[in-house]
């Protein structure tokens, strides 16, 4: 069997509209592709320390509004997932923008960010770890996994993180809620749960 875009689309919307903690909701994940590619380093994947790193994706989240705080006009944050490229090792971080329009079916408002703070930018163990495992297991479909599984991991974590981890007044000092998307630079994206 194949890996399908669209059946993976689906999945991952399907699994964050049923609001899972993150381990649940990874699981699913797992769970859907070990059934479509039975493969042995989906085992690996399961065991990645997310929780751990969920608790430092808030913590930076919250320190980096904290010291930057975000424009009264901000009504939308945009969490980019890119690769840097440093002495020949790509290592995949997320960063943070927010942006004064907000258009859940056009991403161009992520383009001309109103709130770009100095250190926007956050390395990630388990994404790095997704990465290396995927690169090395299956070459064949490294394409395709470093496409969904970055975008799903960040996706539902982050998700979880806004529904019920957040100190919330730190990002809603100017508006009643924050619109939040989570997102390849290179494509596809996915709307999160508002801050409220």
């Amino acid at each position: 069997m194949k890996f399908q875009h669209d059946d993976s689309w689906a999945n991952l919307e399907a699994t964050i509209n049923l609001r899972l903690p993150i381990r649940d909701a990874w699981s699913k994940i797992i769970d859907f592709y070990e059934k479509t590619v039975p493969r042995s380093y989906w085992n690996l994947l399961r065991q990645l320390e997310i929780e751990k790193e969920q608790i430092n994706i808030k913590e930076w989240l919250e320190q980096l509004v904290i010291q930057s705080p975000l424009p009264d006009n901000v009504v939308a944050l945009w969490i980019g997932i890119t690769k840097f490229l440093d002495d020949d090792k790509e290592t995949s971080v997320i960063y943070l923008i927010g942006a004064d329009t907000y258009n859940k079916k056009n991403v161009d408002w992520a383009t001309e960010p109103s709130y770009d703070p100095v250190n926007k930018y956050g390395v990630l163990n388990v994404l790095n770890q997704i990465d290396a495992i995927i690169k090395e297991e299956d070459a064949e479909a490294y394409s395709f996994l470093d496409w969904i599984l970055p975008l799903a991991y960040c996706s539902l974590s982050i998700d979880d993180i806004i529904r019920s981890k957040m100190d919330k007044t730190i990002f809603l000092k100017s508006q009643a809620n924050i619109f939040v998307t989570v997102g390849h630079d290179s494509g596809d994206y996915i709307a999160l749960s508002s801050i409220e």
